[in-house]
């Protein structure tokens, strides 16, 4: 492991938060660069605009696809710019190419951020100079034991699996676990690992298993054993996506790409409005708004009652506010 990968992660991980000191006056251009055209990303940048947009804001913004990136001119972007670099791809190319320009990283997962920036050249062990905010969509262990707690009162054993490959976030959901009376069991896989023997150790001793998004290969290789082993042990999942939900997880916990947006464009206004002398950059914050889909099939084959939607994600939010952790709800 590379001494900026190991800089990176302990950074990421033990630090969480690093604070720094940045201008506080709006940028002269504000680009906001896009991985894809498709759908999520063009509501991502409507959830943006929706903040932005209102007084006394009123921050222009570019919008560009990674495809018309040659013809953004973003090569001439400076220090009195910023990037927002919605998706993987487009953060990965802001991080290696735009060097001298401020990022901000949004509508990425964890893991794929570390996997940005430990691939992005830069040579020193901690994170790089331009990378000055990052809202990415895994949701915050508090708020996933939060609802499991709530769920499935009695808990014991929680059950998950990691890409032990790559950065992951076991000790962050031990640390949350320690607090308490829970036990973790994690599956740790390699990329070239056959998931299955290890995953059905974890189901066979686990109460709840929960999935952490990782990259899209990983998430993809174990997704369809995770499934299959819920139905077979009766274990029910908590997964990160509609998706997930539909294909059979009990409960998901996610953030849609307007919310995260709209979360982004919210950060963008504190950067502009805070004082000169006390702006403290934040590298990496999970969002403060998320959804709760249900399986109503699920639950009733697991006999697990789950309530208003509404009141449980209410009493998710007054418990992450009691903390302090600034979570917002809708």
């Amino acid at each position: 492991m590379s001494l900026l990968y190991k800089g990176t992660i302990w950074v990421f991980v033990c630090l969480f938060f690093w604070v720094g000191h940045v201008q506080a006056e709006p940028p002269k251009n504000i680009i906001v660069l896009l991985s894809g055209d498709s759908d999520p990303y063009f509501d991502v940048v409507s959830g943006i605009q929706s903040v932005i947009d209102q007084p006394p804001s009123n921050v222009p913004l570019k919008t560009v696809t990674l495809e018309q990136a040659d013809l953004a001119g973003l090569s001439q972007l400076g220090g009195n710019d910023l990037l927002v670099a919605v998706g993987t791809r487009a953060t990965e190319y802001a991080l290696t190419n735009l060097t001298s320009v401020p990022v901000f990283s949004t509508f990425v997962t964890r893991s794929s951020l570390l996997s940005a920036v430990s691939g992005s050249g830069v040579e020193s062990p901690t994170l790089p100079g331009h990378l000055r905010r990052a809202v990415v969509l895994d949701q915050p262990a508090e708020r996933i034991i939060s609802l499991v707690k709530l769920i499935v009162p009695g808990l014991k054993q929680l059950g998950t699996v990691v890409n032990a490959s790559g950065p992951n976030r076991l000790d962050e959901f031990e640390r949350v676990i320690k607090r308490g009376t829970l036990r973790l069991e994690a599956a740790k896989l390699f990329s070239d690992s056959n998931p299955i023997k290890d995953l059905k150790r974890v189901f066979s001793i686990s109460d709840v298993f929960v999935v952490i998004p990782d990259n899209s290969r990983f998430n993809s290789k174990v997704a369809k054993w995770i499934l299959f082993l819920s139905y077979r042990h009766r274990v029910p999942v908590i997964g990160y996506s509609q998706k997930y939900t539909d294909a059979g997880a009990l409960v998901s916990l996610y953030t849609s790409p307007f919310q995260i947006g709209r979360d982004t464009g919210e950060q963008l206004v504190e950067m502009f409005s805070a004082d000169k002398n006390d702006l403290g950059v934040v590298v990496m914050r999970y969002p403060r708004y998320f959804n709760l889909s249900v399986n109503d099939t699920v639950a009733d084959s697991l006999g697990i009652r789950i309530g208003d939607k509404q009141m449980l994600k209410q009493s998710i939010t007054e418990m992450e506010s009691g903390k302090g952790m600034g979570i917002k709800n809708e």
